[in-house]
């Protein structure tokens, strides 16, 4: 859609919006016109796209927009929506992790020092300064 074309706003036939700026009119309209706005619900693939309930589940079988997201990019859609799934899902399990922190630490030329000289006769209490 071209950005500068004129579009027709939901909530007020009177407005006309460029497309580029619908999203930004629809919700300052939508809190203006709150009676049109429950009247009109809002399409899951298009935010752009406000319709009346009555015709709500009409347009979500025919909406432009409309696409399966749960595929791959580059596959096509089943040839029949009819498909049953038996599988059970299973969990996700990541990839084996090829870092060894304890192997790494002890590649290293020295060891790093761990000192800790702290004891009850060298600490400084609030009351020795």
């Amino acid at each position: 859609m071209d950005p500068e074309q004129l579009v027709q706003c939901p909530y007020d036939k009177s407005h006309q919006i460029r497309a580029a700026r619908l999203p930004y009119h629809l919700v300052k309209c939508e809190k203006n016109n709150p009676g049109v706005a429950r009247r009109l619900a809002t399409c899951p693939f298009n935010a752009r796209h406000r319709v009346p309930h009555a015709t709500f589940q009409h347009h979500i079988a025919s909406c432009p927009d409309k696409r399966q997201l749960d595929l791959p990019l580059g596959t096509d859609p089943p040839l029949s929506n009819t498909t049953v799934h038996n599988e059970t899902p299973k969990a996700w399990q990541g990839l084996p992790c090829q870092e060894d922190w304890e192997a790494e630490l002890q590649d290293l030329e020295e060891q790093p020092p761990f000192i800790l000289r702290a004891g009850a006769n060298n600490l400084l209490l609030p009351s020795d300064r």
